[in-house]
């Protein structure tokens, strides 16, 4: 007994004590009082853990039965296995409260795995079934908590696992909860049996059991074990095991074009599993969705059924060798409790585990297939490889590199000076730009329907933050993009139904000039029928960025992560790691700085990996029926455009309405109100800015707004309704701006589709200076007031199509002597800069030049139009194309018709402006289609 203990004995307890020793007997009071004193330091009988007294007022059982033990009781094996069972069963319940699966460990390695050749169509040559694979040590959980411990690596091959197949095949089906299906094993009929050596080609689970085996004999009454007259001889002990087992997984892949190669096999099951085996899309979001059941049920009892644990997926070829050997289709380790995984299930979200699972078996497949075939060599991307889906987040590696010495900012003035001061070395944006190039690669525009940008992350630690928003998401979808032919024409992509994507007429509206072309293409590719299907996708490129020269305040300079890589990106790390910057103030002259800031290192650089992550799609509800307007506007105008026939005739405002009005009137009626909202107009002239269109100048429509006031007076002998009267004015006004600036198409349907004061609200919201919005271009300065509004109808359509011809000719049609690279230019490129920009390009005596011949060239495009817009004798007309098809030079056929007694004096100032119009547009006839013929 403790001292503490005789220090709290009174006198009473020790003459009882005394009593007991002498073996006197004890009243009922004295053993109540040893009783009290003895409950603080020792276990009372019948306190053997659990609660014995009754609790609740109505009671129940459940199927835990422990021995009860006290003295005088026999000790029998049965209550012995009892009292195993029970604990075994208290252990299986404490991992109940965690998900089955890997603890640690038991990684598979193997030699020769996964060496096919990225693009072999060939199915077999894989790793021979024979090779030894080895099983590390580790520890899981099967799905009634039994553990599966390999303390020790252990050695296998898959030609033995065949063997025992061979004999009791078995297969995998689908079993459990929805989005948790276990690993349920039963007996495959297709199999062989009796030992056959038919082996099916195709996938297969290698999985992992718990087992026990008997271990030595035990001494049995009466007699000794291991004599030959022994027959009542038991085990001595079970020794805990484990069985590995490869098991068919009865996937049948179609045969299709685009599933060639076992990595195409590897990357199609990996989507097979984490989609449709483990976590059904289909079934996320029932009709009874928010009404059925488990919203208002426990969680569920979560996989705790008999099933085996998956380790990998195994390919085997038609000639038994193994393809593929995956350990992340169908591995999942435990990463959080069954209540947790039950929630995120029935809201829709991907059980934690297959999550992390898709990641890894994206990363380990992109590393061993980067291995066969490095990036940078042909198809290289990730359809090329084998991708079908892919996780919403994951890492893409690339290969540091020195820049190239040639920069581009996007700014011509800006890469100028940045190049010709050599300036590649000492920043870090054109290892950026490198690595953004070689990151798209994965995702390449012409191959697969995604739309990939790119941004900087400033610490390398935000992708963290990306990590976590995308986790949840669904996984990015990897289709091919419609072949193109040699005329251009977009074919029909490769899909089981040989079906196209749904897009209709998908080049028609492509075709369209400047802004509205732009937009025209986005709707083309980013449909929001096809986001909403997910025929295109929308992938983030995050380029992240490390410290090189970060102080942590505990161990110094962060290096370990950074400096093996500066002399890769081409940068010298002495430098960096010294603090090159600090000599700049110090210096006693300035030419000491000669030389020094091409040497100097860098403090930043990007990370050997670029990011993905799919893009989170929000709009605004106004801005959804904002953008599903504008595509159905531009596959109207599409329609439109068709109506001609193949022309190039520049579009009307007036036929645009007509056929507008053709429309239901509901749809009409929707776009209008919609267009009327001040939110809506505000994002079209943020719209406007952001994308630098033409739309965006100020003063292109401030004169829009004057021009329309000046027509709009010009009209009223001719209009008397007020409002028909401002709507013809705007109309004719954009049309004359279209011809000019292509990007005015876009106002043309706005004035053909909604109430002329919502046109000129937009209009005047364009006319307000903005810090935004698009210099003014050497082209505003040579149309000062504005382009010009045609008397003649079918003059308009004339000078766009000359317009057009003019932008297309060389600069070096109107100045000679210009070095090589400015001669390239077009004449749409320098009348597209600032006036100083042009002229700093084109030198001082050649802007000039430059600018007087083109402003004659357009007066003469001016005059012409008006002229032949009148209309000219279609006998003339067939003259002047008769000359041409056979053969004869422009001028030459004209002179020869200016000669002709049959020529008159009123069509001889119609063939000098045709003449004219020859020679300005370098002798492209294809304006005489347009013209009016009498």
């Amino acid at each position: 007994m403790s001292t503490y203990q005789w220090k709290n004995m009174d006198a009473g307890l020790l003459s009882m004590v005394a009593k007991v020793a002498r073996n006197e007997p004890l009243s009922a009071a004295e053993e109540l009082s040893v009783a009290e004193f003895l409950k603080g330091y020792a276990g009372t009988r019948g306190d053997w853990g659990f609660a014995t007294t009754p609790t609740g007022d109505v009671r129940g059982s459940n199927n835990l039965r422990r021995t009860n033990w006290f003295n005088g009781r026999y000790l029998t094996a049965e209550a012995l296995s009892r009292q195993d069972v029970y604990f075994d069963a208290r252990l299986r319940l404490g991992a109940h409260a965690q998900m089955p699966g890997i603890a640690w460990g038991l990684g598979i390695t193997a030699t020769g795995a996964n060496a096919t050749p990225v693009h072999s169509e060939s199915r077999g040559g894989g790793m021979p079934a024979g090779q030894a694979l080895t099983l590390r040590r580790g520890l899981a959980f099967d799905h009634v908590g039994r553990p599966i411990l390999v303390s020790e690596p252990f050695s296998f091959t898959i030609e033995k696992l065949l063997g025992a197949w061979r004999k009791t095949p078995q297969k995998v089906v689908g079993g459990g909860v929805d989005f948790m299906p276990c690993v349920c094993l039963v007996d495959d009929p297709a199999g062989p049996t009796g030992g056959s050596a038919l082996v099916p080609s195709g996938p297969y689970l290698l999985v992992i059991q718990p087992n026990e085996s008997e271990e030595g004999g035990a001494k049995v009454m009466g007699e000794i074990c291991g004599g030959a007259a022994a027959v009542n001889c038991r085990a001595e002990a079970w020794r805990g095991g484990f069985g590995l087992s490869l098991v068919r997984f009865p996937v049948e892949l179609p045969l299709r074009e685009d599933l060639v190669s076992a990595w195409d096999l590897r990357g199609t099951l990996s989507a097979y599993f984490f989609d449709v085996f483990e976590h059904p899309l289909w079934k996320r979001w029932d009709p009874d969705f928010l009404t059925k059941g488990p919203f208002c049920s426990d969680t569920g009892p979560g996989r705790h059924d008999a099933a085996a644990v998956a380790l990998a997926m195994v390919y085997l070829g038609e000639d038994g060798s193994v393809l593929f050997l995956d350990q992340w289709i169908p591995r999942r380790t435990i990463c959080d409790s069954p209540a947790e995984d039950w929630h995120r299930t029935r809201f829709g979200a991907p059980p934690r585990a297959a999550a992390w699972a898709r990641i890894h078996q994206f990363q380990c497949m992109l590393a061993e297939s980067l291995a066969k075939q490095p990036l940078g060599s042909e198809r290289d991307d990730l359809y090329s490889r084998g991708f079908r889906h892919m996780p919403p987040i994951g890492f893409l590696p690339i290969t540091p590199e020195p820049p190239d010495g040639k920069l581009s900012t996007g700014f011509a003035l800006v890469d100028s000076v940045l190049n010709n001061a050599a300036a590649a070395p000492w920043l870090v944006s054109p290892r950026v730009a490198g690595a953004i190039e070689q990151a798209r690669r994965y995702f390449p525009p012409a191959r697969t329907r995604v739309i990939a940008y790119a941004v900087v992350a400033l610490h390398d630690d935000d992708i963290l933050e990306d990590l976590n928003n995308v986790f949840d998401k669904d996984p990015i979808q990897l289709a091919r993009r419609p072949a193109q032919d040699d005329s251009g024409n977009v074919g029909q992509p490769f899909t089981p139904n040989n079906t196209h994507y749904g897009l209709t007429q998908a080049t028609e509206y492509t075709a369209l000039p400047g802004y509205l072309g732009v937009l025209a293409r986005l709707f083309e590719t980013m449909g929001l029928d096809d986001l909403v299907n997910r025929r295109t996708e929308i992938v983030k490129l995050v380029v992240p960025l490390q410290g090189l020269t970060r102080r942590h305040p505990l161990v110094g300079f962060l290096q370990e992560d950074a400096m093996d890589q500066t002399e890769a990106w081409g940068v010298n790390p002495l430098l960096t790691a010294g603090g090159a910057l600090g000599p700049l103030g110090t210096l006693p002259q300035a030419e000491g700085l000669a030389g020094l800031i091409a040497r100097i290192g860098l403090h930043m650089l990007p990370r050997h990996f670029v990011v993905y992550g799919q893009q989170r799609l929000g709009l605004l509800a106004l801005l959804f029926y904002v953008l599903e307007i504008l595509q159905f506007l531009f596959k109207f105008l599409s329609a439109f455009a068709s109506l001609a026939g193949g022309t190039k005739k520049a579009i009307k405002t007036a036929e645009l309405r007509q056929q507008y009005l053709a429309q239901p009137a509901q749809k009409r009626a929707i776009v209008e109100a919609v267009l009327a909202q001040p939110d809506v107009q505000a994002n079209l002239v943020r719209a406007a800015d952001l994308s630098g269109s033409g739309l965006s100048v100020s003063r292109r429509n401030q004169d829009f707004l004057g021009k329309v006031d000046t027509v709009e007076a010009g009209l009223a002998d001719s209009i008397a309704d007020p409002l028909e009267r401002r709507r013809t004015a705007i109309g004719q006004v954009a049309d004359a701006y279209a011809a000019e600036y292509p990007d005015y198409q876009l106002m043309q349907v706005l004035a053909a589709v909604q109430p002329p004061q919502q046109t000129l609200m937009v209009v005047t919201r364009l006319s307000v200076k903005r810090p935004t919005e698009k210099a003014e271009t050497l082209a505003d300065e040579l149309a000062a007031g504005g382009p010009t509004v045609f008397t003649e109808v079918d003059a308009q359509p004339l000078y766009a199509d000359l317009r057009a011809s003019l932008d297309e000719r060389k600069v070096a049609d109107y100045v000679e002597g210009t070095d090589s690279a400015t001669a390239k230019l077009t004449v749409k490129d320098i009348l597209a800069r600032p006036p100083a920009e042009a002229q700093l390009l084109l030198g001082a005596d050649n802007y000039a030049k430059f600018r007087a011949a083109f402003q004659a060239d357009r007066n003469a495009a001016i005059a012409g139009a008006e002229e032949l817009g009148k209309g000219v004798p279609e006998a003339l007309l067939v003259k002047v194309e008769t000359e041409m098809k056979a053969g004869t030079p422009a001028e030459a056929a004209i002179d020869k018709l200016k000669a002709d007694t049959a020529t008159n004096g009123n069509t001889r100032p119609l063939l000098d402006h045709t003449a004219n119009l020859l020679r300005i547009t370098g002798g492209k006839a294809g304006f005489l289609n347009l013209v009016k013929r009498t």
